[in-house]
């Protein structure tokens, strides 16, 4: 984020509908990522209904890539028997974001699965540039048909949005004994 604004403070008054345009100059953070990509600016908005928080991007063109989000599934299918636990993980990360993200990651499935998964949101940070993995747990109660599931990871992170792979959830029949074994 910015270290420092031309403007920290400012009161604006608008019509309903009204707009205004305002000039901003910012410093980069000490630290910050130099070169081509996009870099993240931090709004924050005090009104009387409520402070509101946005993030502006301002793009340095000539990157070799356009700047985006990304998840990949490091497994594609995860199998667990009914009653037992397990784990789906997911790699997210920003090629050409000079800017960590923050935001969270989401469990998608259909409906009737979601009791599979949880919790089904989770924090997200991810690093400059850089890569963030999450785990879901996967939990399938005891009366679980068997069967092939799936899940996907969806990644939301300061107005990007980003969907992974779809992972096949797989229960096998459960297995019991009689009071014979």
């Amino acid at each position: 984020m910015a270290r420092a604004a031309s403007w920290t403070r400012r009161v604006v008054e608008l019509a309903p509908g009204g707009h205004e345009r305002i000039p901003l100059s910012v410093v980069p953070a000490p630290g910050a990522r130099p070169g081509p990509g996009e870099h993240l600016v931090g709004i924050l908005a005090a009104t009387p209904a409520g402070e509101f928080a946005d993030v502006l991007t301002v793009t340095v063109s000539g990157g070799p890539v356009p700047a985006g989000l990304w998840v990949r599934a490091p497994e594609p299918a995860v199998t667990v028997a009914p009653g037992e636990r397990g784990r789906v993980r997911a790699l997210i990360g920003a090629t050409g974001v000079r800017t960590a993200l923050t935001g969270r990651a989401h469990a998608v499935s259909p409906y009737g699965t979601w009791g599979l998964i949880g919790p089904a949101a989770r924090p997200l940070h991810v690093p400059a540039d850089g890569v963030a993995e999450v785990e879901f747990a996967l939990r399938p109660p005891l009366d679980t048909p068997p069967g092939e599931y799936w899940m996907l990871v969806k990644a939301v992170c300061q107005g990007r949005i980003a969907y992974g792979p779809a992972i096949a959830l797989r229960i096998p029949p459960r297995v019991t004994y009689s009071k014979d074994e």
